[in-house]
C-alpha cells in the first residue's frame, strides 16, 4: 500500500475586504464542524492564524470589552485545536494596521491596503509585525504547552516576495517551513504581488534566499499548495451545480462578510511563459471550498494519481455542500490507502526522496 501525503491547511481569519463579518460566523463555528470531521479520520491539519487581527484584537480590547471577548473565544479554540493533535502556525495580513473597528458591529472595514504586502511595511514595522505575530501565539500556547514549536509560516496574500524581506525574521524566530508558494500561479494586482512562475517542478524542496529556486543545503522548505486545472466542461458543470444548491438555500456560507477585490495589473509580465495567471478560470488552487459532488472524482483521481494533495482552505469560505463533500472525500481516499497528514513527516518524505522518481 503506497502512502499518499494530504496536506489540509486552512488560513484562519475574519474577510479582508470592506465587511470583515465576526469571527463565531467566520472563524468558530466553521472550524469546529472541520474539526468534528477530521477527527472522524484522525487526520491533522494545520491553522495558519492570521495574527494581525488577534493582535488588533488585543490592543482594542483596552477600549473595547467585545474585543476582549473575541480575543478570548479565538484563544480557547485555538488550544482545542492543539489539543485535538493539529497545529498553529502565523499568517500575516499587515493590512490589519489600517483596519477601522466599527463597535456598533464588531465588524472591521479592511478597505485599505496600502500596506497589504509585506514588503510595503518598513523594516521596523516588519520586525514588530512578525515578532508580535510569533509572541501573541506564545502568549495563548505556551501557558498549557510550553514546548510547542512555531516552526512554520504562510504569507498573507501568497505575497512572500522577495523573501530578502522575510528571511532575517524567519531566522530571528526559528520559522524552518514556508507554505505560501503555489507552483505556477503568479498574479499582478493592487493588492497581492506574486509570481511562482516559475518555481521548481517539486511538491517540496529547499530553498535560501529565493522561494523559487531549489537549494540542496538552503536552510528553509519549501511546501508548495497544490495548482489543478479544470475542464472548461468540469467548470461549467460546478457552476450550474452550485447554482442549485444557492436556489435551495442549502449552499450557503457560514461567514458573513466581503472579501478584498483586487484589480489586476496586466501590464506587469510574469518571470516565465509557464505560469498560469490567477484569473484564469480554468486553474484553481486545491481547497475544501472548491470542492463539489461534481468535482469531487477529480479532486479523489488526483491525489491518487500524484500521491501529493495541498488544499488550502477557509473556514469563512465553506458551506453545508463543501463540508459534506470533504467528509466523502476522506472516506474514500483513507478506504484503501495509507493517508499522511502530518507536514512535517511529509517534507522529510520528500526531501529523503528527492532522487527518484516519487514526485
Amino acid at each position: 500500500m503506497s502512502q499518499k501525503n494530504l496536506l489540509i491547511t486552512f488560513d484562519y481569519e475574519l474577510f479582508l475586504g470592506k465587511k470583515s463579518g465576526r469571527p463565531a460566523d467566520c472563524i468558530l463555528q466553521p472550524t469546529q464542524l472541520i474539526m468534528l470531521t477530521m477527527k472522524l479520520f484522525e487526520a491533522k491539519a494545520i491553522f495558519f492564524v492570521d495574527t494581525t487581527y488577534l493582535c488588533q484584537l488585543k490592543e482594542l480590547s483596552k477600549t473595547h470589552k467585545d474585543c476582549g471577548e473575541d480575543l478570548e473565544a479565538i484563544s480557547a479554540q485555538l488550544l482545542e485545536i492543539i489539543e485535538a493533535g493539529h497545529y498553529i502556525l502565523p499568517h500575516i495580513h499587515p493590512h490589519w494596521l489600517d483596519a477601522v473597528y466599527h463597535p456598533t458591529t464588531r465588524e472591521f472595514n479592511l478597505s485599505d491596503i496600502t500596506r497589504y504586502r509585506f514588503h510595503n511595511l518598513t523594516e521596523k514595522e516588519r520586525d514588530e509585525v512578525f515578532s508580535s505575530s510569533v509572541q501573541i501565539l506564545k502568549d495563548i500556547i505556551c501557558p498549557k504547552y510550553p514546548n510547542y514549536e512555531i516552526n512554520g509560516f504562510r504569507a498573507g496574500g501568497w505575497s512572500i516576495q522577495p523573501f530578502s524581506d522575510f528571511k532575517e525574521h524567519f531566522k530571528k524566530h526559528g520559522i524552518v517551513y514556508d507554505l505560501t508558494v503555489v507552483n505556477g500561479l503568479y498574479q499582478f494586482s493592487n493588492a497581492q504581488i506574486y509570481d511562482y512562475s516559475d518555481a521548481p517542478k517539486r511538491n517540496i524542496y529547499r530553498f535560501e534566499n529565493r522561494v523559487v529556486e531549489d537549494v540542496a543545503d538552503g536552510n528553509f522548505i519549501e511546501i508548495g499548495s497544490t495548482l489543478i486545472q479544470i475542464s472548461p466542461l468540469l467548470d461549467y458543470l460546478d457552476r450550474a451545480h452550485k447554482k442549485v444548491l444557492n436556489v435551495i438555500g442549502y449552499d450557503k456560507d457560514y461567514g458573513k462578510g466581503l472579501g478584498q477585490v483586487s484589480v489586476e495589473e496586466k501590464n506587469t509580465k510574469p518571470i516565465s511563459s509557464n505560469g498560469v495567471n490567477s484569473y484564469n478560470k480554468n486553474y484553481e488552487v486545491a481547497s475544501i471550498e472548491n470542492m463539489s459532488s461534481v468535482k469531487l472524482p477529480y479532486y479523489e483521481k488526483y491525489l491518487l494519481t500524484n500521491n501529493f494533495l495541498h488544499m488550502v482552505s477557509h473556514p469563512k469560505m465553506l458551506g453545508k455542500h463543501n463540508l459534506y463533500i470533504f467528509q466523502q472525500f476522506l472516506s474514500i481516499v483513507y478506504k484503501n490507502n495509507k493517508i499522511e497528514t502530518d507536514y512535517m513527516k511529509i517534507a522529510d518524505y520528500y526531501l529523503a526522496a528527492q532522487t527518484s522518481n516519487i514526485e
